[in-house]
């Protein structure tokens, strides 16, 4: 679904427990999406929280969830779990992407087999990533006016 200027821009969402990672996630997507909103959380369950109080009511907010696997307090496979509990209508409109440091085939497995999980990124995330997922018309949520080409 392609969203006009007029429209509430999506939300970018980082949810790791390195804030050195979030902070170059963050980084890679403003370069491409110059301005754009990144909300980042260090703790997972802060991450559901504002999915709780400020996206599941509102149903012109549209992300793009970067989540780690591996995190101390609640891992990317526990969250993704908590997500089978919001409504339907918020999954759609949330896309999921892992973003992991993790070589292991059956965390690449788990991503594949779950229908919330739209890829599973080898960190670091690159601006050639970004760019391909915003230019593929299942994620392009963000007007291509806003997107930096170079």
């Amino acid at each position: 679904m392609e969203m006009t200027d007029d429209q509430i821009s999506p939300y970018f969402i980082a949810i790791d427990d390195d804030r050195i990672d979030n902070m170059i996630c963050s980084k890679i997507i403003q370069q491409v999406i110059p301005g754009v909103e990144v909300k980042t959380f260090t703790d997972p369950e802060d991450g559901l929280e504002f999915f709780q109080s400020s996206y599941l009511t509102n149903e012109n907010k549209y992300g793009i969830l970067f989540l780690d696997i591996n995190m101390p307090t609640l891992t990317g496979w526990e969250v993704l779990e908590r997500f089978k509990n919001f409504p339907d209508d918020f999954r759609k409109r949330l896309k999921i992407f892992i973003l992991s440091s993790s070589v292991s085939p059956r965390d690449k497995e788990l991503a594949d087999n779950n229908p919330m999980v739209c890829d599973f990124i080898q960190k670091p995330l690159t601006t050639t990533y970004i760019k391909s997922i915003l230019k593929n018309g299942e994620y392009n949520i963000v007007p291509s006016s806003q997107i930096k080409n170079s």
